[in-house]
């Protein structure tokens, strides 16, 4: 089976935005996720994740574990979603980790991800930036949607700015189909899972 990467590594551009569509207690997320997280090299790539429900700790060792190797840089915000306090003392401690303490404070969690793009933007600004958001369908148990929305929009526009390829999770068993439809509109394409398989369209169909 070809990898998700390789069905649709030639459709994604820089600066292109993923909507990333799964039960989120499908095993075959992961998976996507860190491929979608290494377009190039591992060496050769600066990703930025944003956790609501995994721990940096979990999500770096399911990284080595799949791809083999750490990317050149990596900067993880770890929201506090909910009580699962999977921060270890090591995540704690580890000064490639910011901390957002409530997921409603949309404000502290932007100027997260933008001072990290900013500072690779700056710092080294012909690397492969890759930015996982973990994710939506959480961010909306908190959040209203029209906050959420806007807040994305923002998001993936400075994405953009910044060349990086930028994915997002959601469940869609968690939303009613008007919700899905008017976030599947902010993003330059879908990947979907369903009966198994994995496929990818982009928004108006083209």
């Amino acid at each position: 089976m070809n990898s998700i990467s390789e069905q649709v590594g030639a459709t994604i551009n820089s600066g292109d935005s993923l909507l990333v569509m799964c039960p989120s207690f499908m095993g075959d997320e992961s998976r996507v996720c860190l491929e979608l997280l290494t377009p190039a090299p591992p060496a050769e790539v600066y990703a930025l994740s944003v956790l609501f429900t995994q721990s940096p700790g979990d999500h770096l060792d399911a990284w080595q574990r799949s791809v083999g190797s750490l990317p050149a840089r990596s900067r993880i915000v770890s929201v506090d979603a909910d009580a699962r306090s999977s921060t270890t003392e090591h995540d704690a401690d580890d000064p490639t980790v910011e901390r957002v303490t409530s997921p409603q404070n949309l404000t502290r969690l932007g100027v997260r991800i933008t001072d990290c793009l900013d500072e690779w933007d700056e710092t080294a600004p012909d690397r492969q930036v890759s930015v996982c958001f973990q994710s939506v369908s959480t961010l909306l148990q908190y959040v209203e949607p029209d906050q959420v929305f806007k807040f994305l929009d923002v998001l993936t526009e400075r994405c953009r700015a910044s060349g990086a390829v930028s994915h997002h999770h959601l469940d869609p068993q968690a939303h009613d189909d008007q919700t899905i439809e008017r976030l599947v509109g902010l993003f330059d394409g879908v990947l979907e899972y369903a009966d198994g398989e994995w496929s990818y369209r982009q928004p108006g169909g083209g």
